[in-house]
């Protein structure tokens, strides 16, 4: 069976078999996958025969109320929501064996891969409310890790001051979290004169942990060793696990992941649809769930940038957001609300192209905004509609904002040769990400 774990990180990847199955389920049972697939031949068993899934076409079809891709009507199970895309998240269903069996991989795979030990006080921070899946993802992981670990579901929602407290009461070794709930609390325990070195690790979870905040969650936490937990989304759950030794000290921010052969396939993919082989290229990531058949995943767009460090191994890097949106922590804006916000403030006519650029910034994520065309003398006033649009646009980016996780956003005014574009096509890229 493709979601069996034959030897934890070490397991082999899915036989063709299993993906022919999968696909010969979701044919049957699913009516988008069935409409999908309608002029492929009856039998598929290579992953690369199959299209790309388009994410605006499947949530389409899958938030209404006739739900075109489940494959079964769903009575039993998980409802879950993904955090942060605007106002209508999306909405990931499990049924109950499902989840408990991702649960399960997950719990085996956290032991061998986080550097957990026996006697650890797990401390979970991830957010807590509105459906989202963080914290229960998380506190179920850690409740099925075989290595003898308390687990302390603390939540990152709860005020400062009260985290801070349960961390010492309950003498926490380990917090898994988010970056910025993270950074928020080592920046409250720091002016505070408050120093936790029973904490030995962070497990942090949702986006990329930075250089530049090493130095501030060592004064908070002095024997903090800072690693992934895993690399994963809503949608897809998680995708693989670090192989980082140790004493990798570049295991923070730039760790290398192994794909959860026990419940996905990835592939990483060029701009034209090709798939990448080849090591240190990098292209878009999709997954295919082997295991979650209730709300079927084939060949879905995760919306990140990766390269393989050694395709045979499946090994690779992660290297930011690009094409499908801007995401900072879990504030996430897709290209189309961006073009929407931009064009709406400049007006028709008045610009010809733009694009969105991210960096790092004195602990900050900068956001700019190089619009092609002469600067306008109310560009200042622009600047500030642009940013309430996206404000208004996703709550969470303005809860970020506020936070001082996200920069006021700047204006670039350029000439149209000087937008950066894709290379093998000529096409421009909508998001140029400079954080890696």
């Amino acid at each position: 069976m493709p979601h069996q774990l034959e030897n934890g990180n070490g397991a082999t990847p899915p036989a063709r078999s299993a993906v022919s199955e999968l696909v010969q389920f979701v044919r049957t049972h699913s009516p988008f996958y069935r409409s999908l697939y309608e002029n492929l031949p009856s039998h598929v068993s290579n992953l690369e025969d199959l299209p790309l899934t388009n994410n605006d076409e499947y949530w389409k079809a899958s938030n209404g109320e006739t739900n075109e891709v489940l494959t079964t009507p769903f009575i039993d199970g998980l409802v879950l929501r993904s955090g942060g895309s605007g106002n209508i998240p999306k909405t990931v269903l499990m049924t109950r064996p499902e989840f408990h069996l991702t649960s399960q991989i997950n719990g085996v795979l956290l032991a061998e891969t986080s550097g957990l030990l026996p006697g650890d006080r797990v401390a979970n921070l991830s957010a807590q409310g509105g459906m989202y899946s963080g914290f229960m993802t998380f506190g179920y992981t850690v409740m099925n890790c075989p290595t003898p670990i308390v687990n302390l579901p603390i939540s990152g929602s709860e005020p400062l001051e009260s985290i801070a407290k349960s961390i010492i009461d309950f003498k926490a070794t380990v917090i898994i979290s988010n970056v910025c709930i993270s950074t928020r609390l080592a920046e409250h325990l720091k002016s505070k004169g408050i120093s936790l070195p029973d904490v030995r690790m962070l497990l942090f979870t949702g986006e990329a942990f930075y250089k530049d905040l090493r130095n501030l969650h060592h004064v908070a936490f002095p024997n903090l060793r800072v690693r992934p937990l895993s690399y994963g989304s809503v949608e897809l759950k998680i995708i693989a696990f670090p192989t980082n030794p140790p004493d990798d000290e570049e295991a923070d921010i730039n760790p290398v992941y192994r794909v959860n052969f026990s419940s996905v396939i990835m592939e990483i993919i060029d701009s034209d649809g090709v798939v990448i082989k080849e090591n240190g290229k990098r292209g878009f990531v999709y997954g295919t769930n082997l295991i979650m058949k209730l709300q079927p995943k084939l060949r879905y767009p995760v919306g990140d940038s990766a390269e393989w460090v050694d395709y045979d191994a499946k090994l690779f890097r992660f290297r930011g957001r690009e094409t499908v949106g801007l995401k900072i922590g879990n504030a996430h804006l897709p290209c189309q609300t961006i073009r929407d916000v931009v064009t709406d403030v400049m007006g028709s006519g008045n610009m010809v192209q733009f694009q969105t650029v991210v960096r790092r910034s004195d602990r900050q994520n900068v956001i700019s905004l190089r619009i092609a065309s002469e600067e306008p003398k109310t560009s200042s006033d622009i600047r500030t509609r642009i940013e309430e649009g996206f404000m208004k646009a996703s709550p969470a980016w303005r809860k970020r904002r506020d936070e001082g996780f996200i920069s006021p956003i700047h204006l670039q005014w350029v000439a149209v040769k000087d937008l950066s574009r894709i290379e093998s096509s000529g096409k421009l890229r909508e998001i140029v990400e400079e954080r890696y």
